[in-house]
């Protein structure tokens, strides 16, 4: 593992200069996604029809999470991304160019928006019933305490049984202290660039850790 530990603050300023150099938000968007299912692919040997479900937030950690599902379809696991929301209500353009690509797709992937129909106690099957679930509920960006529905999607991931994958963060974890009231307790976390301080001080809820390459150059370090 990268042994340089990093701030959310001097992450976002990295980024920025990246983007401002040509590797734009969406590009690191598409690397992240691709690290995330390159890990879940490693560690399983055939993930034909195994149940994948994704949980993605409306921010660009859910951005992460719908790149992977993407990603996964090619190795014909049996794929669910659970919108916590509406399409309509994702905050990044980033994320909503994503999305807008699983929409596309056609039958080789499962969409569910929540607020769309879907009771809570079906998504909650779904979680219980996977084999792999990618969490990308909250990114580095977290602030304050947790609502619902986010409080329970935390809840049933921690009581499902599946391998378990946070996006950089496990969702609830400060990023920078490494506090937390409630977080996903993730089997691996695939943590992008370099390691972010909190995971360092909460191991525990965090499994392995990875740290992915997501093409910023050199010289946009700070």
């Amino acid at each position: 593992m990268d042994a340089i530990i990093i701030t959310t603050h001097d992450m976002m300023r990295i980024e920025e200069r990246a983007h401002a150099m040509g590797v734009t938000r969406l590009l690191m968007m598409e690397n992240a996604g691709a690290g995330i299912a390159h890990h879940i692919a490693s560690k399983f040997s055939d993930l034909r029809g195994r149940r994948v479900v994704a949980i993605a937030g409306l921010g660009n950690n859910g951005g992460d999470a719908m790149v992977s599902a993407r990603h996964l379809t090619y190795y014909r696991a049996d794929v669910t991304v659970v919108l916590l929301g509406r399409g309509a209500d994702i905050r990044t353009v980033e994320a909503r160019t994503n999305w807008g690509i699983l929409e596309r797709m056609g039958g080789s992937i499962r969409l569910v928006e929540l607020g769309e129909g879907m009771a809570m106690d079906s998504i909650r099957g779904m979680i219980t019933n996977a084999d792999v679930i990618v969490d990308g509920i909250f990114g580095t960006g977290i602030k304050g305490s947790i609502r619902e529905p986010h409080a329970s999607m935390i809840d049933a991931i921690n009581a499902s049984r599946a391998y378990k994958v946070a996006v950089d963060v496990p969702s609830g974890l400060d990023p920078d202290t490494g506090m937390y009231e409630r977080c996903v307790r993730a089997d691996a976390t695939v943590t992008f660039h370099r390691a972010k301080r909190g995971l360092m001080v909460s191991r525990d809820v965090c499994g392995t850790i990875v740290v992915w390459p997501i093409g910023i150059p050199p010289e946009a370090e700070v």
